[in-house]
C-alpha cells in the first residue's frame, strides 16, 4: 500500500516542479482517460475471475444501486444547500 502514497507524492512534486516537457503534458488528459480505461478493465477482470463474487452478484447488485442512490441524492441535496447559502451571501 505504501507504493500508492509514494506515487501520489512523487506525482504531486513532478506537477508541482514543472519538470516534464510541455509535449508531455499536453497529452496528459489521454494519459489520464487510457489509465482509468486499463484500471477498470483489470477490475472487471479480477470480479469476473472471483466465482464468490459472481455467485453473489444478485445481492451485491441490489446493494451497489442502493449505495449509488443515496449517494446520488445526498450529493444533489449538498450541493443544493451549498448554493442556496452562496446565494443568499451574495444578496447581501
Amino acid at each position: 500500500m505504501w507504493y500508492i502514497y509514494i506515487s501520489l507524492c512523487l506525482g504531486i512534486l513532478i506537477g508541482v516542479t514543472n519538470i516534464l516537457p510541455e509535449k508531455i503534458v499536453k497529452h496528459n488528459d489521454k494519459f489520464i482517460i487510457i489509465s482509468i480505461i486499463l484500471l477498470l478493465f483489470v477490475m472487471g477482470l479480477s470480479i469476473g475471475l472471483n466465482k464468490e463474487i459472481i455467485r453473489d452478484f444478485g445481492l451485491i447488485g441490489v446493494t451497489g444501486i442502493i449505495y449509488a442512490v443515496m449517494c446520488v441524492l445526498f450529493s444533489i441535496l449538498v450541493v443544493y444547500l451549498l448554493t442556496s447559502i452562496k446565494k443568499r451571501g451574495d444578496k447581501k
